[in-house]
């Protein structure tokens, strides 16, 4: 798995290792990252360096927020009203889904709307976990669901 034994190490260190556990990719998307940890103020992180862009794509258990603590359904709407795209994450525990978009939660501008090398980030849920997950690319909308899709919970 992509990313495994960095995403292993950081969690182990976290604070909210209960309610986050670690994630890993079945896959890069062929995007072929150095991986390295990315701190995440009490969580955990694994970020991907390509030669002429840092932190390029990744993945992070950020520390728990009070809303993290909602039932599904509240996430679901949580995340459909904050972003412009949402979706079902059907390699991951159910119910698993994503809310995304650029940076800021903003949409993709109509003369880029794949995002190419713009700042795709996505707040994902996972059935099981509290937390809100991060996911981000900054090569492509594209390479960011791609990234999505193979995501797997480590046990």
């Amino acid at each position: 798995m992509v990313g495994e034994e960095i995403a292993r190490a950081q969690w182990s260190r976290s604070r909210d290792r209960r309610g986050c556990a670690p994630l890993a990719l079945a896959s890069d998307a062929g995007a072929q990252g150095v991986a390295r940890a990315a701190d995440f103020s009490g969580g955990w992180g694994v970020a991907f360096d390509l030669p002429a862009l840092r932190s390029a794509y990744g993945f992070a258990g950020p520390s728990l927020l009070p809303q993290d603590e909602a039932p599904a359904a509240a996430q679901r709407a949580r995340l459909a009203t904050q972003w412009p795209h949402l979706r079902d994450i059907d390699g991951l525990p159910a119910p698993a889904f994503a809310g995304y978009g650029l940076s800021g939660a903003e949409p993709y501008p109509a003369d880029n709307p794949e995002g190419r090398g713009l700042h795709s980030v996505a707040y994902l849920r996972v059935g099981g976990q509290v937390c809100t997950y991060n996911v981000w690319s900054r090569i492509s909308r594209a390479h960011l669901e791609a990234l999505l899709d193979n995501l797997r919970l480590l046990r």
